[in-house]
C-alpha cells in the first residue's frame, strides 16, 4: 500500500512538473515580431510604444483602435493570431471579447428604448408575465441593466451553449422560474452570465416586432446602419454576436493563463469559462450568440461604435442613438449601492463605469482577459484593445492597454494645444487684417 502511494506521489509531482515545463516553454518560445496599421501623425508614439510592446514580446497578440468624431487616428495590430501556425495578427483578424460584448447588449437595449417599445423604469414583468415568478414582480429593466437584479445565476439550475442555441424553451423557463440572489435593488452585484441572458428573453418573441434574438437585432439594427457590411473583405470591420461558422478562419487562436496562475486566482464564471476545453476555441461553441460573452470583432469594430457614444449618439450626420439615450446611457447608477463583487464594479444602464489613466469617467465594458472597450465623453473618442493572450488581472484591463492609453492621451492634448494655438494665430491674424481695412476706410 504504502509502495502505491509512493508511485501515484511521484506520478502526481511528475505530472506537475510537466505541466509547469510545458507552460514554460510555451511562454518563452518567441516567433518574430510582426505588426502593422495605421496612426495619424501626431500620433506616431504610439505607435512607436505598441511596436516595442510586440518587439519585447510584452503584446503576443493584440490590436488598439482610437476613433475621434468620425476619424480614426489609431489602428494598430499586432503580435500572432495563431502561435501554433505562425499565423500573425492581421487587418482582418476577429478575436473574443468576452464580457466586452455586454456594452453592445446594452446599446441593443437603448434601441429599443429610444423607440419607445421599453422603458427602463418598467418592470420587467411587463413585457414578460411569466417572469414574475418567485418574488421577481418589482424588477425592473433599470435593475436588470445597472446589475440591481438579484440575478446572479438561474437559481442553482445550470444549462448550457447547446441548450442556449438549440433549445431556447427550456433556457427560458430556467430564467423564468429563477430566485433572486439577493433582494433587487439593494446591491450592485455582476451579473457575469446572466445579464445578456435575460436581455435575450426580452427582444426574443416579445418587444421587437419582428420576434428577432439578440445577435441578429444588434447586427441588423447597430452593424449595418453603420456601414460595417461595406468595407471590403481585408478591412471588415463588423461586430459579431455569435461568430458566424464561415468566419471562424478569422478568428484568433485565444490561449489562457496557465493552469497554476488559473488555480490561485479566484475567478468568476466568465473566467471559468477559460478552463472548458469544449468552450475555448470551438467554432461552435463561438458560433453561440450568447450576448454576455460571445462577442468577436476587430479593436476598429468597437472603437467606431463607442464614437459615436463618445459624440452624443452622432456623427456627421449618422446617427447610432439620440442625444437623450446617450445622456442616460452616461449617468452612474449603482455609485451609492453596496457591492456584492470581490472586485468594486460600477454601472449606468448596461455600460461599466470606469476611470481612464487620467482619472476621468468613461462608458463601456472590460472583458475577461484584458480586453477594454468604451466611450470617453471628455475627449470625445471611442478607444479599444483586445488581445487573445488572455491575462488574469485584477484590475480587469491589461497593462499593455493602459501604457497605450496614456501615450495617446499626451499625444492627443498635445494636438489640441498645437491646433488651439494655430486657431489663435489665425484669429489674430483676422484681426489685424480687419484694424488695417478700418484704419483704411477711416482715411477714405
Amino acid at each position: 500500500m504504502a509502495r502505491l502511494t509512493a508511485t501515484v506521489l511521484q506520478a502526481a509531482v511528475a505530472a506537475v512538473v510537466g505541466v509547469v515545463a510545458w507552460q514554460w516553454y510555451q511562454s518563452s518560445a518567441r516567433l518574430p515580431p510582426v505588426s502593422g496599421g495605421f496612426v495619424h501623425p501626431a500620433y506616431q508614439p504610439v505607435a512607436d510604444l505598441f511596436r516595442k510592446l510586440v518587439e519585447d514580446g510584452t503584446e503576443r497578440g493584440g490590436s488598439f483602435a482610437v476613433y475621434h468624431q468620425g476619424e480614426k487616428l489609431v489602428e494598430l495590430w499586432g503580435g500572432y493570431a495563431n502561435p501554433h501556425s505562425s499565423l500573425p495578427w492581421q487587418e482582418s483578424t476577429v478575436t473574443a471579447t468576452f464580457s466586452s460584448t455586454k456594452g453592445m447588449a446594452a446599446l441593443s437595449i437603448a434601441k429599443l428604448v429610444e423607440r419607445g417599445l421599453l422603458d427602463y423604469k418598467a418592470e420587467i414583468q411587463k413585457y414578460w408575465p411569466e417572469f414574475a415568478q418567485n418574488n421577481k414582480s418589482n424588477i425592473t429593466l433599470e435593475m436588470l441593466m445597472s446589475h440591481q437584479a438579484g440575478l446572479l445565476s438561474l437559481g442553482g439550475a445550470s444549462t448550457s451553449l447547446a441548450e442556449y442555441q438549440d433549445d431556447w424553451g427550456k433556457v427560458e423557463k430556467l430564467m423564468a422560474q429563477a430566485t433572486t440572489d439577493f433582494p433587487p435593488g439593494s446591491a450592485v452585484a455582476y451579473h457575469g452570465l446572466t445579464f445578456a441572458m435575460y436581455i435575450d428573453a426580452i427582444i426574443i418573441r416579445r418587444v421587437d416586432p419582428q420576434h428577432r434574438n439578440l445577435s441578429q437585432f444588434f447586427d441588423e439594427e447597430i452593424s449595418k446602419p453603420l456601414g460595417f457590411y461595406l468595407s471590403p473583405p481585408t478591412h471588415r470591420c463588423r461586430f459579431y454576436i455569435g461568430l458566424p461558422l464561415r468566419e471562424f478562419y478569422r478568428a484568433t487562436f485565444l490561449t489562457a493563463p496557465p493552469a497554476w496562475r488559473m488555480a490561485i486566482v479566484f475567478c468568476d464564471v466568465i473566467s471559468a469559462l477559460a478552463r472548458a476545453p469544449q468552450v475555448f476555441n470551438n467554432p461552435y461553441a463561438f458560433a453561440v450568440g450568447l450576448g454576455s460573452a460571445n462577442g468577436f470583432g476587430p479593436a476598429r469594430s468597437l472603437a467606431k461604435i463607442y464614437d459615436f457614444v463618445a459624440n452624443g449618439g452622432s456623427i456627421a450626420g449618422q446617427t447610432l442613438l439620440s442625444k437623450p439615450i446617450v445622456e442616460r446611457l452616461m449617468t452612474p447608477l449603482t455609485l451609492t449601492l453596496p457591492s456584492l463583487s470581490g472586485l468594486r464594479m460600477d454601472f449606468s444602464l448596461g455600460l461599466h463605469v470606469l476611470n481612464n489613466s487620467r482619472g476621468e469617467r468613461m462608458f463601456g465594458h472590460p472583458g475577461y482577459g484584458g480586453q477594454i472597450a468604451a466611450a470617453v465623453p471628455k475627449y470625445g473618442v471611442g478607444i479599444a484593445y483586445l488581445t487573445n493572450f488572455l491575462s488574469i488581472n485584477f484590475g480587469l484591463v491589461h497593462d499593455n492597454y493602459w501604457e497605450l492609453e496614456k501615450v495617446f492621451y499626451e499625444c492627443f492634448e498635445s494636438t489640441r494645444q498645437a491646433y488651439t494655438q494655430r486657431r489663435q494665430r489665425r484669429r489674430k491674424r483676422r484681426a489685424v487684417k480687419m484694424t488695417k481695412q478700418l484704419k483704411c476706410l477711416v482715411v477714405l
